[in-house]
């Protein structure tokens, strides 16, 4: 394995692990659940309005991902396309997973009144998207010349 697959595989790694991971056990492990007050004075506008929100964001996660991972190695011909439709599925899995998990244990009957700004449905999107663009547009500049052949 060369030293750029292996650097990138590593902050693949470390970054989802930021962007799915951590969400994931501040919110169930910190137990910022709404209380029936909070989501009972939630407007159910508002609720509609974080769904939306939440469901936009994942929609640009996915075309983010089908257009950087699928539609570019299409081109090039690489033989891991398996992987890369695996990955997008488990992508799919893990948005719906998260809304329907959340919204049994969570709602208590209120709806989508549970969800807030910070709810992982909508934080890991918004993170999946921050840290792409890091990840793919900064560190990318940062590092072109070293990457580069003379």
């Amino acid at each position: 394995m060369k030293f750029g697959n292996g650097f990138s595989l590593f902050w693949i790694i470390y970054l989802l692990f930021f962007a799915i991971g951590l969400p994931l056990i501040l919110h169930y492990a910190g137990d910022h659940h709404q209380s029936d007050f909070e989501m009972t004075n939630t407007s159910a506008s508002k609720a509609f309005i974080l769904l939306g929100v939440g469901t936009a964001l994942w929609f640009i996660v996915f075309i983010f991902y089908i257009k950087k991972f699928l539609v570019n190695l299409a081109l090039k011909k690489n033989d891991i396309k398996v992987l890369n439709m695996i990955g997008l599925l488990l992508l799919i899995a893990l948005a719906a997973g998260i809304l329907v998990y959340t919204y049994i244990n969570e709602s208590r009957g209120y709806g989508w009144r549970y969800l807030y700004f910070w709810h992982p449905y909508i934080f890991i999107p918004s993170s999946f998207i921050f840290y792409s663009g890091l990840f793919f547009d900064i560190t990318k500049g940062l590092f072109s010349k070293f990457r580069a052949n003379p």
